[in-house]
């Protein structure tokens, strides 16, 4: 207790990691680089903290016909590049929760395939498990895949909890996307739909709300009466390398901007939600981006502008232009760079202009919100002006290093 009589709370007191139930996890397009570099490594990370049960069993289904072993061989590269130290033991304890299937995404065969591996796994556990399926895939795959699964009687929750998580982008604008959502309601419910941003899972964007909510420092002046703008920065130093297939058809606006910087953005400034469940969250994040002003599009290029990276040098040595990447059209008008100037019809952020800027072949790697300040009204240093005296800037660093910085003024 203090000395108010509260509790007290020693740092890391907050932290509420806890085991999930034993899963069945069916990850689609298991053959890809999304399960290799991200998922299997995030599922690793989980069991190496104890938090991912050991009757947990992992099945990879694709169209590649990969015997298992191989499977479990491609993987453990992926682990070996991202936990270096980790025990070989462990490792291999976990690669064995790992099971592959193969066969075509329209074919009911494999999901009859995938149904076997199902009940092995429940057979091993001694009970039934719950069911995540993870589709790594394109979004244009949605449609095939999920009423198959169906069919199967692979997303029957009355006996278990089921899961279906679908990566971004989700379509490739407003019609296709309303089309996917109502053929996936034809199949499942909305809460066994999860619509994933894999950027929120970083700690610096999980802290914005605890930044926010958990201290009434910042609150009172979050605001457009103290602050002159915020700037929402996702930089990569790369091209687009090993992705150019896919980037061709996405861009930076569809890859980067309608989800990552906008999910940033209604972190930063939505209104307190009513408690930390999901669906209040979610509620304030739909009321705040309702109130985002609709570009004027006569006057376009005042609010957005697009570009492509060329050809130059990194670090001495030469690098291609878009243009001149493998599997790119030497015509192809897809962005890599993208800025605009977005603003916030609500009482909170009225006239307060929100930067949101993402691209490729930057300077370097760098994802970031800065809160920026207005400056005091009136300087007692003469001679020194107002304007003279750089602004308070607080920065939430997501990535490369994470972390908080709060420029101030100080003698």
């Amino acid at each position: 207790m203090n000395n108010h009589g509260h509790l007290k709370f020693t740092p890391g007191a907050f932290c509420t990691a806890q085991m999930c139930a034993p899963n069945a996890v069916v990850i689609f397009g298991a053959s890809g680089d999304l399960t290799s570099r991200k998922l299997i490594p995030a599922l690793f990370g989980l069991y190496k903290r104890k938090l991912l049960p050991k009757k947990t069993a992992i099945i990879g289904a694709a169209r590649s016909d990969i015997p298992l072993d191989e499977f479990r061989s491609s993987q453990a590269l992926g682990l070996r590049e991202k936990y270096p130290n980790a025990d070989a033991g462990l490792v291999e304890e976990f690669l064995e929760m790992l099971y592959y299937v193969s066969g075509s995404y329209e074919d009911i065969k494999t999901y009859a395939k995938i149904s076997d591996e199902l009940a092995k796994a429940d057979q091993r556990a001694g009970r039934k498990l719950e069911r995540t399926y993870y589709l790594a895939v394109p979004s244009t795959l949605y449609p095939v895949i999920v009423p198959v699964m169906d069919d199967a009687g692979l997303v029957d929750d009355s006996e278990t909890p089921v899961r279906v998580i679908l990566e971004k982008p989700f379509g490739h604008d407003l019609s296709s996307s309303s089309e996917l959502d109502r053929i996936l309601h034809r199949h499942l419910k909305e809460e066994n739909i999860y619509r994933i941003d894999h950027y929120l899972g970083k700690d610096t964007v999980q802290n914005i709300l605890m930044l926010r909510f958990a201290n009434l420092l910042f609150e009172p002046v979050w605001n457009s009466r103290y602050i002159d703008s915020v700037q929402i920065t996702v930089a990569e130093s790369l091209g687009v390398g090993h992705r150019a297939g896919y980037y061709d058809h996405s861009g930076a606006l569809r890859d980067m901007f309608q989800n990552h910087l906008l999910q940033m953005l209604a972190l930063a400034a939505m209104e307190p939600p009513s408690s930390f469940e999901a669906s209040a969250v979610r509620e304030e994040k739909v009321k705040l981006i309702k109130c985002l002003q609709p570009f004027d599009l006569k006057n376009l290029e005042k609010s957005i502008i697009r570009g492509q990276y060329t050809a130059g040098e990194i670090d001495g040595m030469k690098v291609p232009g878009y243009l001149e990447e493998h599997n790119i059209a030497p015509d192809s008008k897809t962005e890599t760079y993208v800025c605009a100037r977005m603003m916030i019809d609500n009482w909170r952020w009225k006239g307060t202009p929100f930067y949101l800027r993402s691209g490729k072949r930057l300077q370097k790697r760098l994802s970031e919100i800065s809160i920026v300040f207005k400056s005091v009204p009136h300087s007692i240093f003469t001679p020194i002006q107002p304007e003279d005296l750089n602004p308070n800037v607080l920065t939430l660093t997501v990535q490369p290093c994470e972390g908080m910085n709060l420029a101030i003024q100080a003698k």
